[in-house]
């Protein structure tokens, strides 16, 4: 039994009802409790455990005096220093640059270092004496950062240095958000983060004993944390229908050969969504269980044959940790265990567990952990990530993505996709008791292929022959030799239809389509609105054709014009056509993201909750979006949208990209709404009414080019100006609105008829019809005169069932009358 003690220092913020203890120097380590005490406690057990399982980590704080023998005690109290400095340094967001003024704990103290002699070269020879000077260490906890200086006066220097150094210019600001110095009476003034707080330098001495490592088998197996926050995929796929990877052979092979090497032992699979990269591990770990091979395939499936394989991930390490000191002893202690019984882990996700702590004071945490094991060897890791994710880890994270050895997994032709069809087909009769003929995968192939989501060949296609597969099974299952009924292409394009959203008419070039019909749909829909209606026939006429690019949103289009014209309207009836109701549009209120972080709350912050928009996408990849008003969003969002119409797809905080292709884009805009009113042209004349309505139009479109930059109009696939109501539509539209008031569920289910005679028509034209605000007063009208009387009457005669109501003109107001 070996005895020796650490001496460290402890950095103590305390606040009212909690209290976070940092270990000077150690950014990854940390502990939160309710008071300083259990703080400091909980700390101590930390380093304990870490001692205990790396006992290089702490080499610089053994102490050689062993006296006193208690297990805890208190040290010469260190020279440390700690305060809050204001640190202002410079932000970006989409290209501007302003500066930002930080509260940042910092805490300090004065050591001595051996240094060049004054005058002397750093790498030259000197007299041999040794020449000392003062440094001071600066620790920020919270960032978390740490550097030396020579001097005072440089620590704020240093500082926004060290700060501009760490963190990229347009990523600042959300990272370091909530370190922002408040406004004067501003909501933040209040937050947690600025209330009273005192900070305390503890000094610890703790005694380790080193204990002889325990030889006893059970002990040396048994792995209670990995049961704990593992699944292990060694127990799970050892069965018969354990899943495979097809046509992945020279992928699992290297896989196996990279795991069972002296060195560089752990793996990240790097390929899209849905390229099969988990099928690949579990397939080769299916192999290790079985311990198939051939040539050095067997020799390496030879060494992993009694190897272990733990799933885990981020989400399932932080499960019920409120502490930091808690999570970071979990994770230590899943180290010690794969450490001693030779375990591999897998993370599916590489950036979630880097990132898992959801504080992003201390996510370097799981990496500083995880990172030493991987380059000694002592731990063997396989994970995964997209193309995309590479550059973010990159930044955050070089040194652990420098650690695994990459394997790419590219995504699969067509041939090759049919070829994994065909595999899973026969899964799918064992499954389900149907298969899958040769004309449905190459249908399926097709569908998939027309509609392409961020996801590779073959996930997309798999997915929709099991979608497929659970609608038709048949029940019971047949034996191995029966035949077994074949879906077919019909089947495949019910499943995508239900799938998307989209008629079967667009989807299958047999289906009757006619031109007409749609152009009906939308003209009764939306009033005296031509172009409008001629762009969304435009857009269904190409989608059938399948002329629509492949690497872009459906459409962009621009509507300009006055408020209540058919804007939103012509949004929703598009909606209910593409994808089969009204709720498959989804409506984002641009004066709401007029701030310079509007971008970040539609993509998402680092390390925070995704965007607004992100979230929707990725929720139901095929809808209308609807960007209302976007003129009053702020810059940042019209370079966002850049990406979203010329690329059709988004990249969110963590670098994962979010397809775009299977969306209609819909920006909205009163820009120029005011500007025909002064054309002046005589409402006499027999042209007049065609040149203003060309004069409107060219207007509106000068408006979209004067307030917008040329590459975003260049973007816009069509700019459609809708026309200001005249008193023909204005008819129609309360015609619409009586239509849908009277056809209420309470009107129903009482059997009541109402019927409205034409001078009460056109009273409500007469009385709501103003073209400024266009269909909204007319609908606000038929809200106050006519459904709210009913709702007296009905309300006033409870009885009143099976009768027939009629509103006639009485005095010059409408009047309610039974018939």
């Amino acid at each position: 039994m070996s005895l020796y003690f650490l001496e460290l220092d402890i950095v103590l913020d305390i606040r009212p009802h909690r209290t976070t203890a940092y270990l000077f120097g150690e950014d990854s380590l940390a502990a939160v409790a309710d008071t300083p005490e259990e703080a400091v406690d909980r700390m101590e057990q930390l380093v304990e455990k870490v001692a205990e399982a790396e006992p290089w980590r702490f080499r610089h704080n053994i102490s050689s005096s062993e006296q006193g023998g208690a297990k805890k005690e208190a040290a010469a109290k260190p020279p440390i220093q700690m305060r809050t400095m204001k640190v202002s340094i410079p932000v970006g967001q989409r290209r501007r640059l302003f500066q930002a003024t930080l509260n940042l704990l910092v805490a300090t103290r004065w050591v001595k270092k051996s240094a060049p002699k004054p005058g002397e070269n750093p790498a030259g020879k000197g007299d041999g004496a040794t020449f000392f000077r003062d440094y001071l260490e600066v620790f920020l906890p919270e960032v978390p950062l740490q550097f030396e200086v020579a001097d005072t006066d440089q620590l704020e220097l240093a500082i926004r240095e060290h700060l501009c150094q760490y963190y990229m210019v347009d990523q600042r600001l959300d990272e370091l958000s909530e370190f922002l110095q408040p406004a004067e009476g501003s909501e933040l003034a209040a937050d947690a983060r600025f209330e009273k707080r005192t900070f305390e330098a503890y000094p610890l001495k703790i005694r380790i004993e080193a204990a002889p490592s325990v030889q006893v088998n059970d002990q040396e197996n048994s792995a209670p944390t990995l049961e704990a926050v593992g699944e292990p995929l060694h127990v799970r796929l050892a069965k018969k229908d354990a899943p495979r990877a097809f046509e992945r052979k020279a992928e699992v092979d290297t896989l196996l050969n990279y795991l069972s090497d002296e060195w560089e032992r752990s793996v990240l699979l790097v390929g899209p969504p849905g390229v099969g990269k988990t099928a690949i591990v579990y397939d080769a770990v299916g192999r290790m269980l079985s311990a198939k091979g051939k040539g050095r395939d067997a020799r390496a499936v030879a060494a992993l044959s009694d190897t272990k394989v733990w799933q885990i991930s981020g989400g399932r390490l932080m499960a019920g940790m409120r502490y930091l000191g808690e999570w970071q002893e979990r994770v230590i202690e899943v180290i010690a265990e794969a450490r001693r019984t030779g375990a591999i882990l897998f993370a599916d996700n590489l950036v979630e567990l880097l990132e898992a702590s959801g504080n992003e004071k201390y996510a370097n945490g799981i990496p500083g952990l995880l990172l030493p094991h991987i380059l000694s060897g002592d731990l063997v890791l396989v994970s995964e990530a997209r193309p995309e994710q590479l550059a973010h880890i990159e930044q955050r994270q070089p040194s652990f993505l420098r650690a695994l050895r990459r394997l790419p997994v590219e995504a699969m032709s067509p041939a090759q996709t049919d070829a994994v069809l065909e595999r899973v087909s026969f899964r799918l009769g064992r499954e389900h008791g149907v298969r899958l003929s040769a004309a449905t995968r190459q249908r399926i192939i097709e569908l998939t292929g027309r509609f392409p989501n961020a996801s590779g060949y073959p996930g997309p296609a798999v997915d929709l022959a099991e979608r497929m597969a659970r609608t038709h099974r048949t029940r019971g299952v047949q034996a191995e030799s029966e035949d077994r009924p074949e879906l077919q292409p019909e089947h495949a394009i019910e499943a995508f239809a239900s799938q998307t959203g989209l008629p079967r008419e667009l989807l299958d070039a047999a289906a009757d389509f006619d031109v007409s019909r749609v152009e009906k749909f939308f003209g009764d829909a939306i009033f005296d609105q031509p172009d409008a209606v001629a762009a969304m026939v435009d857009l269904v006429a190409v989608i059938r054709a399948g002329l629509n690019p492949p690497k872009r949103p459906f459409g962009s289009y621009f509507f300009l014009g006055p408020t209540g014209v058919g804007k939103t309207q012509t949004a929703l009836t598009l909606a209910r056509y593409l994808f089969g109701s009204e709720e498959r549009m989804v409506r984002f209120d641009m004066s709401e993201f007029q701030d310079p972080w509007s971008a970040a709350r539609l993509v998402g912050r680092y390390k925070g909750e995704q965007g607004a928009l992100v979230r929707k996408v990725r929720e139901q990849p095929f809808q209308v979006i609807l960007l209302d008003e976007i003129e009053k969003a702020h810059s940042s969002v019209f370079d966002l949208l850049l990406q979203v119409m010329g690329e059709g797809r988004i990249t969110d905080a963590l670098g994962q990209t979010v397809s775009m292709t299977g969306s209609v884009i819909i920006m909205t805009s009163n820009l120029g709404s005011e500007g025909p009113e002064s054309f002046g042209f005589d409402a006499a004349g027999p042209d007049a009414a065609a040149k203003r309505q060309l004069a409107e139009r060219q207007h509106f479109r000068s408006a979209v080019e004067a307030f917008f930059r040329p590459e975003f109009v260049g973007r816009i696939d069509r700019i459609i100006a809708f026309d200001s109501l005249g008193r023909g539509t204005a008819r129609r539209l309360v015609e619409r609105a009586l239509e849908e008031a009277l056809s209420r569920e309470g009107l129903k289910r009482r059997n009541i008829q109402v019927r409205v005679a034409d001078p009460v028509i056109e009273y409500l034209i007469r009385v709501g019809f103003d073209e400024r605000y266009g269909a909204r007063p007319l609908r606000q009208v038929v809200e106050s005169h006519i459904t709210a009387i009913l709702a007296n009457t009905v309300s006033a005669e409870s009885g009143l069932r099976d009768a027939t109501l009629e509103f006639r003109m009485v005095d010059g107001l409408p009047s309610l009358e039974q018939v």
